[in-house]
């Protein structure tokens, strides 16, 4: 095959295909999906030697608020004598065409990093080189909390073929392009963990041209939007048996409260009930109305939106609070607990791989998740959106300022029953309010038999660990033995070691009996950010309600096994068996055209297991 005819990558990193001239060092932005060439330096050039008729360059990412300045240098990059092109890596797209349409043969790429004034700085990936006649796409990307909006993964398809897949989106300017393109139509799908999925058909790429589509603007996915809420909400969920009732508070103002619903979605199916309640008006408060919800008696498990419908001039509409509402049949005796911490999810790359451990939190049957020090609240909410259970985070040093919006206040407390007790914490332990507040939290819970906290760090002092009997301080930011018995108290600290793993803890009699992987004093479970999930599950049919009857594999390549695993199914309605299981639960949905029915499996360590559903005989 003709070379000239291949789209050629050339990192920039590799040093025998380009040759450095200054310093430069080799730079991966807090886990980006691929590392870069870095540079400070006033005069610092990149060359590359190149057969082609046309070259462009892929920039790195730009530095996010929460992790310093973004690339604030100049470049200027030129293909043998042509004419010099200037890059201002603060505003363009994150791939640039350098040249095109030139005669076939050997040619030289220069690009120079300047300063501009006393900004400077900028990082490149890579080049693209083509040697066919070749077009590009650029398109404006933007969308809801746009303060929080990195980057997107940009699926360009020819067909039923996937020719690009790539991180795109400059955050400062929203500016987004993919180059070296064949001619033809192409189908672009854009996504973003908390946004919803945009789709453009019929793009026309032409030869030597450009094609810029309409602008892309990406509504935030209504999971993760909080709308006129105080509680519960995310990070302080109402955990709840049937027949059982909790408080919501909401901006009502003076308007009419025509009903409340809990509403669940499982794939196309829906599960709601109107429920009861009553308006507690000594708690109301100008804007703020709060009333008394009782939960069914027959309410299907599962987490649940609230919504409050209300009706009132301008008023009129819909309070909502995502997931915030968890129905469970009964309260965990010994709790299984996922934890993972400093995992930096700023952008759509690291989201993506904190849904992987979503899906396998959901498999291995976790009774709630707690996260530690995390960066941007945007992308977590739409990652763990995933979640079959509630999931607790704080935000360290590497945070979003905003993140209330989403998660709340820093301390707070939630009761999953009425044994345990999770105080979230994430200020530092020598902030004296944030401890006096959580001080009387715990006081609070006296009666409850397990207090656990999910902390930023895990210097607690040891006297606020003893007087609560706080048997668990997890954190993600401290000094230390990672796994232990903190010394003076009988509180065992778990943190995070990496930030490439997670961990299942598991109780007994109120005490952690295992945090570690494969018995290790320490270890957490190994999970590489590029890797494939080591514990996944693959359907025989669509688990989408048109199959009768599914046969599930559950691969486990990992050392621990995972009893009481956790499977759901969508399923055309009617009465169904499982084998290699036990069924936990089958409910209809609204519908009636649906049956969502959840079993529990035994997930032995390296071995692969199925279990099957099948309607009744």
């Amino acid at each position: 095959m003709n070379l000239l005819l291949l789209l050629l990558w050339i990192p920039a990193s590799d040093t025998n295909a380009v040759r450095q001239h200054g310093d430069w060092n080799q730079h991966s932005f807090r886990y980006a999906i691929a590392g870069s060439m870095a540079t400070h330096e006033d005069g610092a050039a990149l060359e590359h030697e190149f057969t082609g008729t046309g070259i462009s360059v892929r920039l790195g990412g730009n530095n996010v608020p929460a992790y310093g300045p973004p690339n604030l240098g100049t470049l200027v990059a030129r293909v043998d004598e042509g004419k010099p092109i200037t890059i201002h890596p603060r505003s363009s797209a994150r791939e640039v065409v350098l040249a095109d349409n030139l005669k076939p043969g050997r040619h030289k790429v220069r690009i120079e990093h300047r300063n501009d004034g006393d900004q400077a700085g900028c990082r490149i990936e890579g080049f693209r080189v083509w040697g066919d006649p070749r077009g590009s796409l650029a398109f404006q990307l933007n969308g809801d909390e746009e303060a929080f909006f990195v980057d997107a993964r940009a699926i360009l398809r020819r067909g039923n073929t996937v020719v690009r897949n790539s991180i795109v989106r400059n955050w400062l300017s929203g500016r987004c392009s993919m180059t070296g393109l064949s001619p033809g139509k192409y189908t672009l799908e854009i996504r973003a963990a908390g946004w919803q999925t945009a789709l453009r058909n019929d793009i026309e790429i032409r030869p030597g041209e450009t094609t810029e589509i309409d602008p892309i603007y990406l509504p935030r996915e209504d999971s993760t939007i909080i709308h006129r809420f105080r509680f519960p909400a995310l990070n302080r969920p109402a955990i709840r048996q049937p027949g059982a009732s909790f408080r919501a508070r909401f901006l009502g103002y003076n308007a009419e409260i025509n009903h409340v619903e809990l509403i669940r979605r499982v794939g196309p199916a829906v599960i709601s009930r109107r429920v009861e309640f009553t308006e507690d008006k000594n708690a109301g408060h100008y804007y703020d109305r709060e009333v008394v919800v009782r939960i069914p008696d027959d309410m299907p498990t599962g987490l649940y939106d609230l919504n409050v419908q209300i009706t009132g001039g301008r008023r009129t509409g819909t309070s909502r609070s995502p997931r915030s509402v968890h129905i469970v049949r009964g309260w965990p005796e010994d709790p299984v607990v996922v934890t993972f911490g400093h995992l930096d999810t700023s952008g759509q790359y690291q989201a993506e791989y904190l849904g992987r451990i979503a899906d396998m939190a959901n498999l291995m049957g976790a009774d709630l998740v707690l996260q530690s020090t995390s960066v941007n609240p945007a992308y977590i909410s739409g990652a763990l959106a995933r979640l079959d259970v509630p999931h607790i985070t704080n935000f360290g040093n590497h945070q979003f300022y905003g993140h209330e919006k989403w998660y709340g206040d820093p301390v707070n407390l939630i009761d999953f029953g009425p044994n345990l007790a999770i105080l979230n914490y994430g200020h530092l332990w020598f902030d004296r309010d944030s401890i006096a507040k959580a001080d009387r939290l715990l006081a609070g819970r006296s009666n409850a038999n397990m207090r656990i906290i999910n902390a930023f760090e895990s210097n607690a002092p040891k006297d606020f660990l003893n007087r609560h009997q706080i048997r668990l301080i997890h954190d993600a930011h401290g000094l230390g033995k990672k796994v232990s018995i903190i010394e003076g108290t009988e509180t065992t600290r778990v943190g995070k070691v990496n930030s490439v793993s997670f961990r299942v803890i598991r109780f007994q009699n109120n005490r952690v009996v295992t945090a570690t992987y494969n018995g290790h004093e320490t270890s957490p479970i190994p999970f590489a950010r590029d890797a494939k999930s080591p514990l996944s599950i693959a359907h025989s049919s669509p688990n989408t309600g048109t199959s009768r009857q599914i046969i599930s594999t559950i691969s486990n390549q990992l050392l621990d096994a995972y009893p009481n695993g956790r499977v759901t199914w969508v399923l055309p309605r009617g009465n169904y068996q499982v084998s290699g299981g036990r069924l936990e639960s089958s409910y209809p949905s609204d519908n009636g055209k649906y049956s969502i029915v959840t079993a529990r499996v035994d997930i032995p360590s390296k071995a692969v297991t199925t279990v099957a559903v099948a309607p009744s005989r």
